[in-house]
């Protein structure tokens, strides 16, 4: 009797579009076999076992489910929140905001028109599109800043976000570090050396230890899309 991979097996069937969203749905926990929640992608099952998504809770954005897994840890309560989304893209995170009860969403991107169009019908989503995040002011002092940034040191945009929190702001940030590195250091977009990622990430608590205390941080349990091991840091400003 044939086997197959799970991970290849869930695309196969239809119940995710790619394999690499199989794989983080496996490693998040939300796929059972035949009952049984299976955590690894090269598990082997059969045509006649039965696959289900025991938790397929659906993000506009990959975001969605990292920021999901990571305050799973965190544990901060959005409900009645002001959240400002640093880099909504898509809106990933601005989604699992809204979902999670969020007042008020403020969701700044440098981009156009990628944000999923039932977000932006929302009355809690208020937009702000080609808009650099160092140049912008929000008028209600966020209780949440929500950060996901792509191709910018977050070094550059910290300083900026410190002077919009207040001291009891809430800062859930995703730290890439592909993006905090020389270009010497990145193969291919990827950071495959664990020494190397060590040490972007050392460098870069010691820059922001004077801005804020980090309350907790955890590597995010959804890859980033080339692979990289991405970290989330949950930090408050200092006084």
């Amino acid at each position: 009797m044939s086997k197959f991979r799970l991970d290849t097996e869930l695309v196969r069937r239809g119940l995710v579009e790619t394999r690499s969203q199989a794989e983080n749905y496996i490693k998040l926990g939300y796929v059972e076999v035949d009952g049984k929640i299976i955590k690894k992608s090269g598990y082997f099952i059969n045509n006649y076992q039965k696959i289900k998504l025991s938790k397929k809770q659906q993000y506009v954005g990959r975001g969605g489910l990292k920021l999901e897994a990571a305050n799973n840890n965190f544990k901060l309560n959005f409900k009645n929140k002001v959240v400002l989304d640093v880099g909504s893209s898509t809106g990933g995170f601005t989604d699992y905001a809204h979902q999670h009860g969020a007042k008020k969403i403020i969701a700044v991107d440098v981009g156009t028109g990628q944000m999923h169009p039932k977000l932006c019908r929302s009355s809690a989503v208020e937009l702000h599109e080609k808009t650099d995040i160092r140049d912008f002011i929000p008028k209600i002092r966020p209780d949440i800043i929500l950060a996901d940034l792509s191709f910018i040191s977050l070094r550059q945009v910290l300083p900026h976000l410190a002077q919009i929190a207040g001291l009891k702001t809430q800062l859930i940030i995703l730290f890439k570090p592909q993006f905090e590195t020389k270009p010497s250091q990145i193969n291919r977009g990827i950071i495959k050396n664990d020494r190397i990622r060590r040490e972007i990430i050392k460098n870069f608590e010691n820059r922001i230890k004077n801005l804020f205390k980090t309350v907790d941080k955890m590597d995010s349990q959804v890859t980033g899309e080339h692979g990289n091991i991405e970290r989330f840091y949950h930090l408050q400003k200092i006084k």
